[in-house]
């Protein structure tokens, strides 16, 4: 990345959920401004910045002269396209999903002999206003990136410091539970929208039931999800002894109503990026940021 002289402020203004703001916290840190975070409080997010990290960036309101980034996707630079051909994403890219889907299925019949559309399940469209017509986008891309990107992000994901109770928490836990035979599962249920439920979680159950079965029977599961059915429904069809999840005190139904809940959320996303291997919901940033703050290395396969 290129020497730059101090900018604007930017502020990092997205106001979705915890993986999604902390893509856009980390895509302001290289944005070669001074920057800072606005991290609203609302449905999505019940805590608010400084009950989570120890980082001193917040701010209450935004400058009226700032120039914002309120995106989930993380910073695409100038100086990043000459490592990035255009048309490189798959998943929720600008071309509409027909083209997509077309390009995927001729992929598939000629034998997959790259890994593009490795991770795009389905065609995903996103709205203009944040995706680039050129494709140029690493999102949920996992080991598809290049290793500029990789080298750019990862130190700054480093610089994340969440609260000591927080960190303590999941590395206590962590280190009495997660060793090489543990893969992690985060199983985004989409509980809160019935047309995403339909299209995405359904199917992806049995994806995820095959790569589990083609597991070996050595292995144990550290599973993470948004509801609280699918742990037993795993623990039911797998074995109580090979499925692992952090001992939570609040619901993962109603995580996002409480400060403890989303505590608790960002515990489990800790402790996913601590595995290094990964089983990840399709277009679920909680696996993708801990995939990143893991160090970008774990092997992903995606259901």
């Amino acid at each position: 990345m290129q020497d730059r002289q101090p900018g604007p402020l930017t502020v990092s203004a997205e106001i979705g959920g915890l993986g999604n703001r902390i893509k856009s916290w980390v895509s302001v840190m290289r944005s070669g401004n001074d920057w800072r975070v606005h991290w609203p409080v609302n449905k999505y997010m019940p805590a608010s910045f400084s009950q989570l990290f120890l980082n001193k960036c917040d701010i209450a309101e935004i400058p009226p002269q700032a120039q914002v980034y309120k995106s989930w996707r993380l910073d695409i630079l100038p100086e990043d396209l000459e490592h990035l051909p255009a048309g490189f994403a798959t998943v929720g890219a600008g071309a509409h999903p027909i083209v997509r889907a077309t390009g995927k299925a001729w992929w598939s019949l000629t034998g997959r002999k790259s890994d593009r559309y490795q991770y795009m399940l389905f065609p995903k469209y996103h709205s203009k206003r944040i995706t680039r017509a050129d494709a140029r986008h690493i999102d949920l891309e996992y080991g598809r990136i290049p290793d500029y990107f990789r080298r750019s992000f990862v130190p700054l994901f480093r610089e994340i410091s969440v609260k000591p109770d927080i960190a303590l928490a999941a590395e206590d836990w962590a280190t009495a539970n997660i060793d090489k035979q543990v893969v992690g599962v985060q199983v985004r249920t989409w509980r809160d929208e019935p047309r995403r439920y339909r299209k995405y979680h359904l199917p992806a159950m049995k994806r995820l039931h095959r790569l589990m079965r083609e597991t070996p029977d050595d292995m144990r599961f550290l599973v993470v999800s948004d509801s609280d059915d699918i742990v037993p429904q795993l623990a039911a069809d797998f074995g109580e002894e090979r499925i692992l999840c952090y001992p939570r005190k609040t619901s993962r139904n109603g995580s996002w109503q409480s400060v403890e809940g989303v505590s608790e959320d960002l515990i489990d996303m800790l402790l996913l990026s601590r595995c290094e291997r990964l089983f990840a919901s399709y277009l679920s940033t909680f696996s993708e940021t801990a995939w990143w703050l893991g160090g970008a290395k774990a092997d992903v396969s995606v259901f």
